[in-house]
């Protein structure tokens, strides 16, 4: 969920480069654009033909990168993802789905590797975490806006069963279930609560989940 709150997009999406191709334009500087205009007005009384004429671009640029409102309010979460990935990465070959055995100790390891990945995945610089709990607010306050990023955790979600157990149990889907529904949670009260950082939420409820794994 990242973007920096003073961007603007560089160019004009509707003009054309050499070559006839677009120029290109800062897709975080727009979704910038946008969370302090639905920060300002309320989401439901800013339209896309707003956030365009606010960015300088035109509507169909707009829409080139986030195909709707809810989109620009989500930006970011590929990159968590991929923070998420690239953490977990190291202990790929000892999870239980990679034949690394499905032993307690194997289960422990698996679930503190888990639990280093999902915090990572909260992790966000410094001058983006006043954007992450504008994004984290409007999602909280708006039911169709977190109806509409819903789907994104199903990707989590196939990323976490295979580090806590058979990926085809019920145990692995239904921890997945509460792993998934308690880093956002966390991340939720923490945009209300105004205390530390994301990544320091979803730590502490994450540890809190784990204790009965002990």
């Amino acid at each position: 969920m990242d973007a920096s709150p003073n961007a603007r997009p560089t160019g004009d999406g509707s003009s054309r480069a050499a070559r006839g191709r677009p120029i290109e334009v800062d897709a975080d500087a727009l979704a910038a654009i946008a969370l302090a205009l639905f920060a300002e007005r309320g989401f439901d009384e800013v339209t896309m033909a707003d956030v365009a004429d606010a960015a300088g671009v035109s509507r169909r640029t707009l829409f080139r990168y986030f195909p709707s409102k809810p989109d620009l309010v989500w930006g970011g979460f590929d990159e968590a993802l991929a923070r998420f990935e690239s953490a977990i990465a190291p202990a790929a070959d000892r999870s239980p789905a990679a034949g690394g055995g499905a032993s307690e100790a194997g289960g422990r390891a698996s679930i503190a590797a888990l639990h280093r990945a999902y915090v990572a995945m909260a992790e966000f610089p410094p001058e983006l975490i006043e954007v992450t709990r504008q994004r984290l607010r409007i999602i909280d306050a708006y039911p169709a806006v977190l109806a509409h990023g819903l789907a994104k955790f199903g990707a989590v979600h196939e990323l976490l069963e295979p580090y806590l157990g058979d990926p085809a149990s019920l145990r692995a889907h239904l921890l997945a279930d509460l792993y998934v529904t308690t880093g956002f949670s966390a991340m939720r009260w923490w945009a209300r609560s105004g205390d530390g950082t994301p990544a320091e939420a979803v730590d502490a409820a994450l540890t809190l989940l784990e204790r009965p794994f002990d």
